[in-house]
């Protein structure tokens, strides 16, 4: 009897523990030439693009009338790149989304100009400049976490060091909620792996077990889904009762890792958004310069994005000192980076960080 009281005990005190997990928190639904030498594509069978509504996958549908992208008139200056091709740049402005000092960029490519096409690379580490440069790409901006919590595949060929490995009560798990997709050339969408899940552990589950079945060549996952289909989910992403916190309060209270603080503090951050007339926008806000770049967090990127752009999906990328934007013959007239990446803690375009993928924006040739 007393055998069977003491197991009686530790299964209580077993279901107490499991839901006490802090990161089950209740969300609304809401350079290898792009593969290895030797490498074969060991893209599997999925649900596929054309079996109908099931497909997870939508992408912008290519006949919708041409409309102007910015739809405001006071805190962007527009330069034409390229045919097809614009920036949008704002230095040390103040904004009233955030009511600081943002330094914001913005890189908009027209899918429908068949004379471009997007590259998802995966390649070795280094600057984005250098990548930028070494694959004479038009331009060249950061894209994934790091490889344990990534599902990353490129020109068919699943990485097999970014394929989420972490475990699902990790710290990290959370930074795969989402993925861009495409097929090396114009045809690039959006999905929300853990759209309908209740939490950051369900969504990651979800979202893991989903990418491996799609059967597009190139997969770059990330977190958080900012905008699904004019839906701004990641104004929710972090709880609404932690909004009112301040970004030493959320610090203190949890690792810098965790979710809630990662994506409801301020700090540089890089996004990829698609419109519904089909142009793809990447941004990269600086941030960690106090009075010229503050950053943003998860819900202010969002609402910044529908306010100026009002895209119909958005995906938050790897930020923070990562945060770089090159384009060939413009910014720095050393090394073409056009925002300040904050690692060497110095406003100026020499803090880069290597990083290893990277989406890059190249001529269709």
């Amino acid at each position: 009897m007393k055998l069977t009281r003491l197991f009686q005990i530790i299964a209580v005190i077993s279901m107490v523990l499991a839901s006490c997990n802090p990161y089950e928190i209740e969300i609304p639904d809401y350079d290898y030439g792009n593969k290895e030498p030797g490498k074969e594509d060991n893209t599997t069978p999925g649900t596929g693009n054309e079996d109908g509504d099931d497909y997870p996958v939508k992408y912008p549908d290519t006949t919708t009338p041409k409309v102007k992208t910015l739809l405001t008139t006071d805190f962007f200056r527009e330069t034409k790149i390229k045919d097809g091709i614009t920036l949008y740049s704002a230095e040390r402005k103040k904004c009233d989304v955030t009511n600081a000092y943002q330094t914001v960029f913005v890189l908009e490519v027209d899918l429908n100009n068949q004379d471009y096409k997007i590259n998802f690379l995966k390649t070795q580490n280094d600057t984005i400049s250098a990548i930028g440069k070494r694959n004479k790409a038009i331009a060249a901006i950061n894209a994934c976490y790091e490889a344990d919590a990534t599902y990353v595949r490129t020109n068919g060929y699943n990485w097999p060091e970014y394929t989420i490995s972490l475990a699902s009560d990790h710290l990290r798990f959370w930074k795969h909620e989402a993925a861009i997709v495409g097929d090396g050339k114009r045809k690039v969408g959006i999905v929300h792996g853990a759209k309908g899940t209740r939490n950051v552990t369900e969504g990651g589950i979800q979202a893991k077990k989903m990418y491996p079945e799609l059967t597009e060549k190139n997969i770059f996952s990330s977190s958080p889904m900012l905008i699904d289909d004019y839906d701004p989910v990641g104004s929710r992403f972090v709880p609404d009762y932690l909004t009112n916190m301040s970004d030493s309060e959320l610090k203190k209270s949890w690792d810098g890792e965790d979710y809630r603080v990662h994506q409801g503090v301020r700090h540089p951050r890089v996004a990829v958004a698609l419109t519904d007339d089909n142009d793809i926008l990447f941004v990269v806000v600086d941030g960690r310069f106090s009075g010229k770049a503050e950053g943003m967090d998860a819900n202010e990127l969002t609402k910044f994005l529908t306010k100026h752009f009002n895209p119909r999906w958005a995906i938050n990328m790897d930020g923070g000192g990562s945060s770089t934007m090159y384009i060939d013959g413009y910014g720095d007239p050393k090394n073409n980076v056009l925002n300040y990446p904050c690692d060497n803690k110095k406003w100026d375009h020499y803090g880069q960080r290597a990083r290893p993928t990277v989406f890059l924006v190249e001529y269709d040739e």
